[in-house]
């Protein structure tokens, strides 16, 4: 499921930069992702990986793939920690296997992938390590945690929550801290060596990112039953028809109300001393609880920042249905989360969403570009032009590599207004960027420059439309 139909899907506007940064030396990886939302190290992955085995749509997918698969193994680890009987392992396996968003970004050229098997080894080797101080079970999680924070920030949650659990253990005086000090020892370790990236990580998160709003209750309540929605019914839902849509909310309202309830019944049982084990589903509960409580100032509760938190979600729904219920209802609902699933899936790869991209915006201009010396492509956002440049890359082509005269429209039009050897140009833009409002009055600007549109076509796609223009300098 995760190779079926992986080279259909057009690369979005993150998978393009992913590969476009890809394509710099690793000290400029290094500096570019200084200020980025994200860490170097996936990147500098994908570099050497693109190196080795191509930079194909196909190639780089696969670097997705083969995390997600691997990742299999720890939760199969994981699960077999907290589960004695077989089935609940089968239960939490397969729907891990059928997780409609698991499939999806096994499919995207990110780090999501890659950061949740990181963060799945970092949990693995700390339950073990509770149980057993040997060295190696630290020394493998120092190295899982450490990869893991410089993959992606949100392995920070991870990280903290390991924290928590040694903090709690310690304070309910269920471990001495002599008995703790080397799990300890190795989260001090993890945070010394990402001294080197803590001021990059403390000025962005102060920034944060101008495209995420103040969220009211109203909003943030919204973005959480989102959450649930995306995980069993796939981040494609809206473009589906409305019974697929109330499906989804019915799912997310259920599962909410269920992990509440047996959080509830749980804390207030025979059973709520936390046995080693046991406190594998903090590591839903809590990321989950710091994300809502972050998304009052700005949203981080989406399903691509916390995939990560994924199999704890799966592990922790099975888990209090084999300790609070009877087996025909843990039965059910499994059935239940597995049918609702696979309809996930089956939205994934059928939905249009994923051919109704920008490919017949190069084809449209490929068909009518006039192959000369002052004829180029200027392109607002660089997206676009990202999109053009892989094109002209991989393919027998007459266009150009589109060219970047700044970093909006205005500094675009202004650079433009000072090339008096430009004649000709396509401009195309893309209503989905910020800044758009500007797009309106290109038009006017570029007549006062001299230019008059000779040619445009605009192409409705998801999630705005697009338009192409051709621009003729006017003759003296």
């Amino acid at each position: 499921m995760r190779l079926y139909d992986i080279e259909t899907k057009n690369m979005w506007f993150d998978e393009v930069y992913s590969w476009k940064l890809s394509q710099k030396t690793a000290v400029e990886i290094i500096e570019d992702t200084s200020g980025d939302i994200h860490p170097p190290l996936y990147y500098i992955v994908l570099k050497y990986w693109t190196g080795f085995f191509s930079d194909s749509v196909l190639s780089m997918r696969l670097l997705s793939v083969l995390p997600g698969l691997l990742s299999l193994i720890f939760v199969y680890k994981i699960s077999r920690l907290l589960f004695k009987a077989d089935e609940p392992v089968i239960f939490v396996m397969l729907l891990y296997a059928v997780s409609p968003v698991n499939l999806f970004y096994s499919q995207e050229i990110r780090m999501l992938n890659l950061n949740l098997f990181l963060t799945l080894g970092s949990v693995y080797y700390f339950l073990l390590s509770l149980k057993d101080n040997s060295v190696k079970y630290l020394i493998l999680f120092v190295l899982f945690s450490f990869t893991a924070v410089y993959t992606h920030y949100f392995s920070l949650l991870i990280l903290f929550t390991a924290f928590v659990i040694l903090i709690f253990k310690l304070i309910s005086k269920q471990n001495t801290f002599r008995e703790l000090r080397g799990k300890f020892a190795a989260i001090i370790i993890v945070n010394i060596l990402y001294i080197p990236w803590y001021p990059v990580f403390f000025s962005q998160i102060s920034k944060g990112q101008p495209w995420r709003k103040v969220n009211s209750l109203q909003d943030t309540g919204h973005n959480f039953l989102n959450y649930f929605k995306d995980n069993f019914l796939s981040v494609y839902k809206e473009f589906e028809p409305i019974h697929i849509q109330y499906l989804s909310a019915f799912v997310s309202f259920f599962i909410l109300a269920y992990l509440l309830y047996c959080l509830f019944r749980f804390l207030n049982s025979d059973e709520k001393v936390m046995s080693d084990f046991n406190y594998i589903i903090m590591f839903f509960y809590l990321p989950l609880l710091i994300a809502l409580i972050i998304s009052f100032k700005q949203n981080i509760i989406l399903s691509r920042y916390l995939s990560i938190i994924i199999p704890y979600m799966i592990i922790t729904i099975i888990f209090f249905s084999s300790m609070l219920f009877k087996r025909k209802v843990q039965i059910l609902l499994f059935l239940f989360l597995f049918c609702v699933s696979s309809i996930g899936v089956y939205i994934n790869y059928n939905n249009n969403f994923k051919n109704n991209d920008y490919r017949k915006v190069i084809s449209y201009i490929e068909e009518n570009y006039n192959n000369n010396n002052n004829n180029i492509i200027i392109v607002e956002p660089h997206y676009m032009g990202w999109v053009i440049e892989y094109h002209t890359k991989h393919s027998e082509t007459k266009l150009p590599v589109p060219e970047i005269f700044g970093w909006d429209l205005k500094m675009q039009l202004d650079s433009l207004n000072n090339r008096k050897d430009i004649d000709k140009f396509w401009l195309i833009l893309d209503y989905s960027s910020l800044g758009n409002e500007d797009y309106s009055s290109a038009e006017k600007v570029l007549n006062q420059m001299g230019f008059k549109k000779s040619q445009e076509k605009t192409f409705y796609v998801i999630p705005a439309k697009v338009s192409a223009g051709y621009y003729v300098r006017n003759d003296p």
